[in-house]
């Protein structure tokens, strides 16, 4: 099973780094997947929650506004301004 690399980095720290099944982004024209083997892709965040799938089925979910998600070659990179976690979950998929 291929996994996303995921390097998620607010202005001031390194929110999130790791392996992960999916990646859920509020991209500026609607909420975007991202699954592994996906189109090269960069979009514009608006406002929402970052979620993020790993492995296991635990579910990171952190509020945004504003930034970008870039997608090339199962490499997922996040940049925003600030990021706040919305609620430790264990949820599963």
């Amino acid at each position: 099973m291929s996994a996303l690399e995921v390097t998620f980095v607010a202005a001031d720290r390194t929110v999130w780094t790791g392996q992960a099944a999916q990646v859920v982004v509020p991209a500026i024209d609607g909420s975007m997947g991202i699954l592994p083997q996906m189109q090269p892709t960069l979009s514009i965040l608006g406002s929402g929650v970052v979620r993020i799938i790993d492995q296991d089925g635990h579910v990171e979910a952190l509020d945004v506004e504003g930034g970008f998600v870039s997608v090339d070659a199962d490499i997922v990179t996040i940049g925003v301004d600030d990021a706040t976690v919305v609620a430790p979950t264990s949820a599963r998929l």
